[in-house]
């Protein structure tokens, strides 16, 4: 049985809300992502949905693909809305969802410029529907141990090392090597906010050896998006098995 809400006929939707009331909804934005697509923060959460659904017995929502895209705004493609907007389409997106039947809702949020707005719609959910609720991003329960036991000394950042791995391996055919190697790496800077950014792959701290770069690899890659789906479904499932002691 497929677990897209968007196939099911209603009679079908139906039953299977019945059985389990847990939904994942995938949210990123449009947005500059060095070599690879711009769509990437929407293609890893829906992707991960699709392995963690099975799972932990959900279904999946359609994505959200449109959110609140800043410092990169500028370059081509990327696109945004506001954050008043996102957050009222988002949170009445939701509370359908859970006035359709579901009453535990998971955000894979894949876009961290939007963080803060996903977590008001979180803390709202609860507030105006009684209805439990948790935003994930996939780079947190993983971490940096993560990222080194695969990778070694990297550094970490937008459209880096990690997250280039993360789309080789759920949508291998957007990545062209040759763009994603050549593309301009720059580290934020404490103190030092330019918009637009000068580069669409942002580090967490300065090279010393070219650790930021990526690494087209897709055994690695492979390796490296199995380990953060398994971190992220144990997190989940954590936040699910305190949830029953209030349900």
């Amino acid at each position: 049985m497929t677990h897209l809400m968007s196939e099911l006929s209603w009679e079908a939707f139906r039953d299977a809300v019945r059985r389990s009331d847990l939904v994942l909804v995938p949210v990123g934005t449009l947005e500059a992502h060095g070599g690879s697509p711009l769509g990437t923060d929407t293609i890893i959460p829906s992707a991960m949905a699709s392995d963690l659904a099975p799972r932990l017995g959900a279904l999946i929502a359609p994505p959200i693909a449109y959110g609140v895209t800043n410092s990169l705004l500028p370059y081509p493609g990327s696109t945004t809305v506001s954050s008043g907007t996102f957050v009222a389409y988002l949170l009445e997106a939701c509370a359908g969802l859970v006035d359709a039947g579901f009453k535990r809702v998971v955000i894979l949020n894949g876009h961290g410029g939007q963080s803060k707005e996903v977590n008001e719609v979180v803390h709202r959910l609860f507030d105006l529907k009684r209805a439990f609720a948790v935003s994930v991003e996939w780079w947190g329960p993983a971490g940096e141990d993560l990222s080194r036991e695969v990778y070694g000394n990297v550094v970490s950042g937008h459209a880096g090392v990690e997250e280039t791995a993360m789309v080789m391996t759920a949508a291998p055919h957007t990545i062209d090597p040759a763009k994603v190697l050549k593309a301009r790496r720059l580290p934020l800077r404490r103190g030092v906010k330019p918009r637009p950014f000068p580069s669409t792959v942002m580090l967490e701290r300065a090279e010393t050896a070219g650790e930021g770069a990526p690494v087209l690899d897709a055994g690695k890659a492979r390796r490296y998006y199995d380990a953060v789906v398994d971190s992220v479904e144990r997190a989940i499932r954590e936040v699910l098995e305190g949830w029953e002691d209030l349900r």
